[in-house]
């Protein structure tokens, strides 16, 4: 079985225990437990430099208690998705540790984006940002072969993915994630933020419901990107132009300087996880 298609039931329970006000450290908990190879890890990453703890943590209710709540889910829907990029693969320019360090990127660029900007925890948007790019997975696992000429096509080229995947396959990654995330029966501001990440902001409908998720994704992705967190090396441009970025962020309400300030607090992380050895999992 692929390791893609086990991520679904996971981001589900994750999501329940996320979206529901009355969930408990104990449901958490449970979740955790009942898979001991993922228990395991997040006990070891909770005990790493990383979250600074000066006291050995021992359980999965220790875990919550020290480094809290959305710390652990997150820790423990991370460990899981990364499980899908623990086996590196390189073809062309492409590495798929690189896309894991990229969606990595995105998903806590998000998260500081809903938590500062916004003033909200974003429950969702962590995990919405983490999936984001699983359509490359997708084509990299299932279709090796045009994979290995699509990305040979945009490192020649300089070119998006999103227009050789239209040139070749007539359909691009962005759109295979939302196929995937409608099968698992995602929520809907998390399958258009999916759908929508590498689009131009504009062809989303002002106020609707999945509007502020989809492009807080997509200016997410095309900052990360502008900052050399890409699946490729060297990193192939971002979609939308200059242009279309401000006026999301204008949209959004985000000063440009609050989000080059994220971003290089982002750097900071991952670079941390990376010296810490704790960046591919």
């Amino acid at each position: 079985m692929s390791p893609l298609s086990s991520i679904g039931p996971v981001v589900h329970k994750v999501m329940a225990i996320l979206r529901n006000p009355a969930s408990s450290a104990t449901e958490l908990k449970e979740m955790i437990e009942v898979d001991p190879p993922l228990c395991s890890q997040v006990l070891r990453r909770a005990n790493s430099a990383y979250y600074g703890i000066r006291r050995d943590i021992s359980s999965i209710q220790e875990a919550i208690v020290f480094i809290g709540f959305n710390a652990v889910t997150e820790l423990a829907l991370s460990l899981k998705v990364g499980k899908i990029f623990e086996q590196e693969h390189k073809v062309g320019g492409y590495s798929r540790k690189a896309l894991w360090k990229h969606s990595l990127a995105v998903a806590l660029c998000c998260k500081y984006i809903y938590r500062r900007e916004f003033r909200e925890r974003g429950d969702d948007i962590y995990s919405t940002a983490l999936l984001h790019d699983l359509g490359i997975i997708a084509e990299e696992q299932f279709m090796p072969n045009a994979f290995a000429d699509l990305i040979e096509r945009c490192v020649s080229e300089n070119a998006s993915l999103p227009k050789i995947e239209e040139e070749l396959f007539g359909y691009t990654h962005a759109g295979v994630g939302q196929r995937l995330a409608s099968h698992w029966r995602l929520p809907a501001e998390m399958t258009a933020a999916i759908m929508h990440h590498e689009k131009p902001p504009s062809i989303l409908p002002p106020g609707a419901k999945q509007s502020r998720p989809a492009l807080t994704v997509c200016i997410a992705n095309y900052a990360c990107i502008r900052a050399g967190f890409s699946c490729c090396e060297p990193p192939l441009p971002p979609v939308i132009e200059e242009g279309k970025y401000e006026e999301a962020l204008a949209q959004l309400q985000i000063p440009k300087r609050a989000l080059e300030l994220i971003i290089t607090e982002v750097q900071g992380e991952l670079k941390q996880l990376q010296e810490n050895g704790e960046l591919y999992l």
